[in-house]
């Protein structure tokens, strides 16, 4: 099985005017879930995949959309 990944990114206005991203993944049998990062968690997806842009994380792994996650939760 395939990993899913990243089809798609998108960002939006959350609370206060503070951009949230919103990821689009793929799944091996092409159904797709849409995934919301606040800021913190974005911030961290961007510099574990050495992106530029939001565009340069489409095809990444959902491992490090999981990983972002994760550290963006324990920063505190």
């Amino acid at each position: 099985m395939s990993i899913p990944r990243i089809r798609a990114v998108r960002l939006a206005a959350a609370h206060e005017g503070v951009a949230e991203m919103i990821l689009e993944i793929e799944f091996e049998n092409g159904s797709a879930s849409e995934v919301s990062l606040d800021n913190a968690s974005g911030l961290a997806l961007m510099k574990d995949c050495d992106a530029e842009t939001a565009e340069d994380l489409i095809g990444q792994s959902w491992e490090r959309v999981r990983d972002a996650l994760t550290s963006a939760y324990n920063r505190y």
